[in-house]
């Protein structure tokens, strides 16, 4: 049976939908054309995440299984080029933006509230924080959306305490989990949201927060699972990385990272923000109030509230009057007071442990990135409030500046090599150290097909060389080894790919020394094979040698001495041949 018209959810998809899915296809191909055009290769952590695309498991040393996954299936539809290893994760973050229009509608079930989502989703594509990570195969692709499904099933969950969306809360939840840890941090935002926002049911005595517990344990079961039987390294490397760092953390740390999120946001989107805070500050005063709007006279309104005192009597005044203050347990009151404290607990939390993580050891800007899932909408509410009539006048040309600095900002950042007419020090160029690798090893491959080393195991003594020869050399399907002198478990090669301690086999040694000693001397014959420099800004280069090394003599001369039966002095140097 059809609805009567103050019970229908208002329509999402319609032209301004259209003009977002536009907007981001639009970014989505020069995103890509930016990629070709620049002529870069992958980043090193994308190296890795498609190294281990190859041998899926239930988990890695430094990461979950989500990323190897996307990527093996990235691959799997558009092959193993740069974009295809890219391209899923790219794909993500347009769906993200689209997840936000339903998530405003819920928050703010007005027609307005949908174009409030839309604007937030424009917004969201065109922020400096996605303009960069939309260019990399990452974790964080798939932890901004799942970040916004949870946030949007939460919402729906606390006000409705409808199974279904506390079922939703712990899919997403566990699905976010297998991204990237950071994910844990959501916690917080749903024990604000169990007591804070009003429900028919608040707190946890109810069976809806732990379905949503155990199933986004569930999920990450396997995991747990791969993690006990390797002894934890995941769970030990994310408590390293944030208790440890190559600095020390500090005051001036913890300023660079504020400044660096709010770089993310845009800074013209952080003036601009301000400056329509402070005006509509002004005009609302400092009580809650329900200002005009169609909440009460539109066909558009709420769906049916399952609580009886939640209802539309708190509404706005006729037309001309003041507009009075709601009761907090009003549905008005939830959606134009609570929805704005949601999303702020949907961010800070989040951003004041990054904050604090870069007070105590330093932290990596991303770190908080789903804090800008918030603040993103809270943006829009100021560009498009969500409870005013449609035809109430709004800062459209705001609107466009914040857009377009971002834009700009953005793309000034990416083109920066192509509008310089000197070569640029490499801090100028965002992309540097995706640069050089294709033709780097391109320039050593001829070399792979000698009779006498094809096939040989490639090995090296950092994760970039073995990841960046993993790749670039797929087409010779090498097979890659990590030197582990030490036996250490302190990354994903040093537990799954270090070159046994056994004395015999002959391997190719990539290097960016033209002499590692510390590796040639525990092989009986060295033969250099080529090299190569490749300039990648007027300070950076790439340089690369590559070795024959023949008859491993293990890591140490006792271990050489155990295996062979040889005497301690019997080899003194390598063999050096030309």
């Amino acid at each position: 049976m059809r609805k009567p018209a103050g019970q229908r959810w208002p329509q999402i998809w319609g032209p301004r939908l259209w003009m977002l899915l536009a907007f981001a296809v639009v970014l989505l191909i020069y995103r890509v054309w930016l990629i070709g055009h620049s002529g870069i290769s992958l980043f090193f952590d994308e190296a890795q995440y498609w190294d281990w695309s190859r041998h899926l498991a239930w988990g890695y040393y430094s990461k979950p299984p989500m990323i190897a996954g996307l990527i093996w299936l990235s691959t799997k539809l558009f092959g193993s080029g740069v974009v295809g290893v890219k391209l899923m994760t790219m794909l993500l973050y347009p769906v993200t933006a689209l997840v936000m229009v339903g998530f405003a509608r819920a928050l703010w079930p007005t027609s307005s509230g949908v174009r409030t989502g839309v604007v937030a989703g424009a917004l969201f594509l065109t922020l400096p924080m996605v303009g960069a990570l939309g260019l990399f195969a990452s974790t964080d692709a798939p932890l901004l959306l799942c970040w916004t499904v949870a946030g949007w099933m939460l919402w729906r969950a606390q006000v409705t305490n409808r199974m279904a969306y506390w079922v939703g809360v712990g899919l997403a939840c566990g699905l976010g989990l297998m991204s990237k840890y950071t994910m844990a941090a959501f916690a917080l935002t749903a024990l604000w949201t169990l007591w804070a926002v009003h429900g028919p049911r608040r707190g946890l005595m109810r069976p809806g927060p732990w379905v949503a517990i155990a199933l986004a344990l569930l999920i990450l079961s396997p995991n747990l699972w791969w993690n006990a039987h390797h002894g934890f390294p995941t769970l030990q490397h994310t408590a390293e990385l944030t208790t440890k760092s190559g600095r020390n953390g500090g005051l001036l740390s913890a300023l660079e990272f504020a400044g660096g999120q709010l770089l993310m946001l845009g800074p013209v989107v952080v003036v601009a923000g301000l400056w329509l805070a402070w005006r509509q500050r002004r005009a609302l005063g400092q009580t809650p109030v329900a200002p005009r709007s169609q909440w009460a006279n539109s066909s558009q309104v709420m769906p049916p509230s399952q609580w009886a005192h939640s209802t539309l009597g708190s509404a706005p005044s006729a037309a001309g009057t003041e507009a009075r203050p709601v009761a907090r347990t009003s549905a008005y009151y939830l959606a134009s007071v609570s929805s704005r404290r949601y999303l702020w607990a949907m961010s800070l939390p989040l951003l004041l442990l990054a904050l604090g993580q870069a007070l105590y050891a330093d932290a990596n800007l991303n770190w908080a990135a789903p804090g800008m899932i918030g603040l993103t909408l809270l943006l829009a509410t100021l560009l498009s409030p969500p409870l005013v009539p449609l035809a109430a006048p709004r800062p459209h040309r705001w609107l466009v500046v914040m857009l377009g600095g971002n834009l700009l900002l953005t793309g000034l950042v990416m083109h920066a090599r192509d509008l310089s007419t000197a070569p640029l020090p490499h801090q100028f160029d965002a992309m540097w150290r995706m640069r050089g690798w294709q033709e780097a090893f391109a320039d050593l491959a001829p070399a792979l097909d000698d009779p006498v080393v094809a096939g040989l195991p490639v090995l090296a003594d950092q994760r970039v060389l073995v990841t960046q020869a993993a790749y670039n050399w797929r087409s010779h399907g090498v097979k890659t080894l990590f030197w582990n002198p030490k036996g250490t478990r302190n990354n994903h090669y040093e537990l799954t790919q270090s070159l046994p301690d056994r004395v015999g086999p002959d391997v190719l040694l990539i290097s960016n020394s033209p002499q590692p000693d510390a590796i040639t001397q525990r092989f009986a014959i060295v033969r250099h094979l080529k090299s190569t420099v490749v300039p990648v800004s007027s300070d950076r280069k790439i340089e690369l040698h590559l070795f024959f090394l023949r008859g491993f003599l293990g890591y140490t001369q006792q271990s050489y001495m155990e295996q062979s039966g040889t005497q301690p002095d019997s080899r003194s140097a390598p063999l050096l041949t030309p």
